[in-house]
């Protein structure tokens, strides 16, 4: 009891920013609407919603049928069927979650840090590039918030055995970490053969530094890797790897290894413009902690140096796939982020010409981060009443007995570059499985939205 008195006096002000970032999610979460694939896991084939009941079966044919991310989507079909307050909730705490576990690896070891922790959630508000996607879409958030939660849990075993030389070792554990690791590795793709990477190569260091290697270690790689294969050897994944793979196909042959090397060129371009600008920000907290680093205990720079490398790896596996969408940089980012704060935290905050300007610019970065939530709350607050709206005359029609409904007034986000994140309306006027899903989960054929 003693202990958990001290430790909540001692965290009391993350705490305290934690509750308000909860607030400030929700509050986005609460705004927007449900969209996109949530219509498609909100129904069954009958027409019926998705209840808890549904969702093994309905893994099982996805697993067979379209994807081999039998975890995350379950996820996803957890939270649509709790209901819109209780999912928003659910994914609200899931945002929270993977920042104070960001803030723990990168923090291990040291004293409260508040800046760190403000830090890693402006780097994620104003760096990640399709934060709508990643967070407030729930089929989107499933795959990729809480894919990365998910596997940044996993390794924070390792990151915590590796920094404090932990040796405990028993049988409960070997079994949870190797039943944990088959749930992180079936997640995400690209980050799957990521986290396989980090593992390896942190327990090499582990075997650098001479400390022991645990049993469980071994246990919770095993438990990534049969994941991983049970999510890369999903039936339903080739099905889905051949509809994108046509869907790119400009009818032409060309030999297997051309496709590969245009993936490669291609993402190299992509990187330039979401890496770039987080890369930077290493270096330069690279050159300030090997002037001002806190002590000379290389573990730190070791597992900031793994961390970068791992977003490298989780780059190139992303060659593999057919397509690279936005939102799938969220992930790569959180790795990167994780890197430069484990720098961050270890400075040496003494050194007042260090000191200052640091606090300085988070400061200045945390005052424009109070104006663009305002403003993307506003951007929000306009989508979610254009829905409302929209809700009101496809069940006014369905009522009518009209089954293909025609709406007019789509929604424009504003321009400004600090409105962030950005959201933008569907473009149910061109794309003919969106007119569907949005159809039945009204009750109809299908919905159309036009401007005016």
């Amino acid at each position: 009891m003693l202990k958990a008195r001290r430790f909540l006096s001692e965290q009391k002000y993350i705490i305290l920013i934690s509750i308000f970032l909860f607030a400030g999610i929700y509050g986005l979460n609460y705004y927007f609407p449900i969209t996109l694939d949530d219509w498609i896991y909100s129904m069954n084939a009958d027409g019926s919603r998705v209840s808890f009941a549904d969702i093994i079966p309905y893994q099982h044919a996805h697993y067979f049928n379209w994807g081999g991310r039998s975890v995350v989507h379950a996820i996803a079909q957890f939270m649509l069927a709790s209901g819109i307050f209780l999912g928003d909730i659910i994914n609200s705490i899931g945002y929270v979650a993977l920042a104070l576990t960001i803030y723990c690896i990168a923090n291990k070891n040291n004293k409260v840090n508040i800046s760190l922790f403000v830090g890693i959630n402006l780097m994620i508000w104003f760096l990640v590039p399709s934060l709508v996607e990643n967070i407030f879409w729930i089929t989107g958030s499933a795959n990729y918030l809480w894919g990365t939660l998910l596997i940044f849990l996993f390794i924070s075993f390792y990151c915590s055995a590796f920094l404090n030389n932990n040796l405990k070792d028993s049988r409960i554990k070997r079994i949870v970490m190797f039943l944990f690791g088959i749930i992180a590795g079936w997640t995400n793709e690209n980050m799957a053969v990521a986290m396989i990477f980090f593992v390896i190569c942190l327990m090499l260091l582990i075997r650098k530094e001479k400390q022991v290697m645990c049993k469980w270690m071994l246990f919770g790689l095993l438990g990534g890797v049969v994941g991983c294969a049970f999510m890369l050897l999903s039936p339903g994944n080739y099905v889905r790897n051949i509809v994108e793979l046509n869907a790119l196909s400009s009818g032409g042959e060309e030999p297997a290894y051309m496709f590969y090397f245009y993936r490669f060129t291609n993402i190299l371009k992509i990187a330039t413009r979401y890496f770039l600008i987080p890369s930077i920000i290493y270096l330069v907290l690279m050159l300030l902690y090997l002037k001002f680093k806190k002590d000379n205990d290389n573990r730190i720079l070791f597992l900031s140096l793994l961390f970068a490398v791992t977003a490298g790896v989780a780059i190139l596996a992303m060659v593999a796939a057919p397509i690279f969408p936005e939102r799938v940089w969220f992930a790569i980012l959180i790795l990167m982020f994780t890197a430069t704060g484990l720098l961050y935290a270890n400075l040496d905050f003494s050194v007042i010409l260090l000191k200052v300007p640091l606090y300085i610019i988070t400061g200045m970065v945390t005052l424009v981060f109070f104006y663009s939530y305002w403003q993307s709350l506003n951007d929000f607050r306009r989508i979610h009443d254009i829905w409302a709206e929209r809700e009101r005359i496809i069940l006014a029609e369905k009522q009518k007995g009209v089954k293909d409904v025609v709406v007019y007034g789509r929604f424009k986000a504003s321009d400004s570059w600090f409105v962030k994140p950005k959201t933008g309306d569907i473009p149910l006027d061109s794309v003919l499985w969106l007119q569907n899903a949005c159809g039945r989960y009204y009750g109809v054929n299908s919905v159309k939205i036009f401007d005016k």
